[in-house]
């Protein structure tokens, strides 16, 4: 027998390819109005009751329940609903080659969530619920045509915008100081915040900001957590300040966040 070269090399020398999901949810939502989100990890939508849509450059795609979404990381979009709807959604990062695809909003076909759920129905060992799922996810990932992607010398963002982001993604309870981001960025002020609006399509607040109330949403939903304390996770130095701002990005405020039972 002799072996196909292709094969043969294609583990050879690489790194283990894995997802890493963040967050995965099967929720009844009633307000889904968020103007400019902006994300650092991909995301998976499933409405199988719609009743929302995405905006992207103007465009607004319907999520209905015969479809899914599959939004790259770092793409700017909005999202409205006109009236409540039931959403499964998965927040995950991939490596590469997944860095490297193009901002953009995929819509597939709704057979391998659904045949997921009729699964997970009849599964008696919650253990394997976490393989279901990521094999649903690697399906969906496969299927993203060759075009999407860039070329392998190609970068999704410039390399010192990376290096804020980076920097902003892991301090997101003291912000950095404009002098610092530049630093980080290797440019100067002018043009740092000039390729940040280009590439992001927002400013280095904005994007704080959508990291910042991400966090706290989260957090609200999955810790145990006062809303004090989520406020100053956040960065907030009160719950006063915390609360105006949440309510204001999400048009709710953080209680209606908590679970029964739950502090706030």
């Amino acid at each position: 027998m002799s072996n196909h070269p292709f094969f043969t090399n294609l583990f050879q020398n690489r790194k283990p390819f894995d997802i890493e999901i963040i967050e995965c949810n099967f929720a009844d939502v009633r307000n889904w109005n968020y103007t400019d989100s902006v994300y650092p990890c991909w995301l998976f939508y499933w409405d199988p009751v719609p009743g929302a849509a995405l905006i992207l450059n103007s465009k607004k795609i319907p999520l209905k329940e015969d479809h899914v979404v599959l939004i790259p990381p770092y793409t700017k979009f909005s999202t409205e609903n006109i009236r409540d709807f039931q959403q499964f959604y998965v927040h995950f990062t991939a490596p590469a080659p997944y860095d490297r695809t193009k901002r953009n909003i995929f819509l597939f076909s709704a057979e391998a969530v659904r045949s997921f759920f009729t699964k997970h129905e009849s599964c008696s060992e919650s253990g394997r619920i976490p393989v279901m799922i990521r094999a649903m996810i690697y399906q969906y990932l496969s299927e993203i045509p060759e075009k999407d992607f860039l070329d392998p010398e190609e970068n999704q963002l410039s390399p010192g915008i990376r290096k804020a982001l980076d920097a902003i993604n892991s301090k997101i309870d003291s912000s950095l100081s404009n002098q610092e981001l530049c630093k980080k960025a290797g440019m100067s002020r002018n043009q740092f915040y000039e390729t940040f609006r280009k590439e992001l399509g927002m400013t280095p607040g904005r994007y704080l900001l959508n990291v910042r109330m991400e966090f706290a949403r989260r957090k609200l939903i999955y810790s145990s957590e006062t809303i004090e304390e989520v406020a100053a996770a956040a960065g907030y130095a009160d719950r006063f300040h915390f609360s105006k701002a949440f309510k204001k990005f999400f048009h709710t405020p953080p209680g209606n966040y908590r679970k029964p039972g739950k502090k706030k």
